[in-house]
């Protein structure tokens, strides 16, 4: 274990992996430092912890504090030793593909982090994605730790009433319009998230493709990763290479790839794809679009 002189907690979490799940394309504000600790923005937190054999230590943070603020997010409802059993059962392809990410957990992310986050994903690889997230912050949200050069996630509000020229300080490219654009949205119907987490799965979907910039991949990522749609089947390059792999044995549409896992898998189609996806990047590329 670190030492580190702040108070902490351990909680045995199984089936989880920080690197998998971490840097496997669903989330952008999680690091390992050199001495292996993680440590990320969560929820206006910064968050920080260590693992071991299934033991999870979080630093700065109490049992109840944890509970109310992050049990959700780290999805600790879902039973994925039995997930990964029912995969597998359902399709033997996906044995390889399963053992090869079995510490990989689905997120519950923030919904407008995860929407301008996965905006920003478009055309990107990874470590870019990060960067970008990451100035955002920087010029645009509100310090968490001055000594830890620590900041939230900006609000629609300050970027909504920024200029294009302070926007492009975090080198989005083409990427800033829509930032700005679904910024000012937001604005002017704050309701418009919460009302989306209350609508069916496909309704949602059909919200999140009239807003500027945002095509079926990236709402599906929205959808998914926030937890409003775990069956939810983004359709990458990456996905879409590794799908016709195992499955189709030649060129085949997006929307053919994401029928026909749907029909597949069912529910459990947006933890498939994060297997598969993990799956294709470490064996395929090592960067990918997220």
């Amino acid at each position: 274990m670190l030492t580190i002189n702040e108070p902490f907690f351990s909680i045995q979490i199984r089936n989880f992996d920080p690197f998998q799940t971490f840097l496997c394309g669903q989330c952008f504000r999680w690091a390992q430092n050199q001495d292996g600790l993680w440590t990320g923005i969560v929820f206006g937190r910064r968050l920080k912890l260590s693992w071991e054999n299934d033991i999870c230590t979080l630093y700065g943070i109490d049992q109840q504090q944890f509970i109310d603020q992050f049990y959700d997010y780290f999805d600790l409802q879902t039973d994925y030793f039995s997930i990964k059993k029912k995969l597998v059962q359902m399709d033997e392809k996906l044995e390889k593909v399963v053992a090869f990410g079995s510490g990989m957990r689905l997120l519950r992310q923030d919904l407008w982090e995860v929407l301008l986050s996965f905006v920003i994903s478009q055309n990107n690889g990874i470590p870019r994605i990060k960067q970008i997230v990451d100035s955002l912050c920087l010029h645009f949200g509100k310090p968490i730790s001055v000594e830890d050069d620590a900041y939230d996630f900006p609000q629609p509000e300050a970027l909504a009433n920024t200029t294009m020229d302070n926007l492009n300080l975090c080198r989005g490219g083409y990427r800033c319009r829509y930032i700005s654009e679904i910024s000012g949205i937001l604005v002017h119907k704050p309701s418009f998230l919460t009302e989306l987490k209350t609508l069916p799965s496909q309704q949602a979907r059909e919200l999140l493709l009239s807003l500027p910039g945002i095509g079926p991949k990236v709402a599906d990522c929205v959808l998914l990763y926030s937890g409003i749609d775990r069956s939810a089947f983004p359709v990458d390059r990456w996905i879409k290479r590794v799908m016709e792999e195992l499955y189709f044995h030649r060129e085949t549409s997006e929307d053919t790839i994401r029928k026909f896992a749907r029909d597949t898998f069912g529910d459990l189609a947006g933890i498939a794809q994060q297997y598969l996806f993990y799956y294709a990047l470490n064996n395929f590329g090592k960067h990918a679009d997220a």
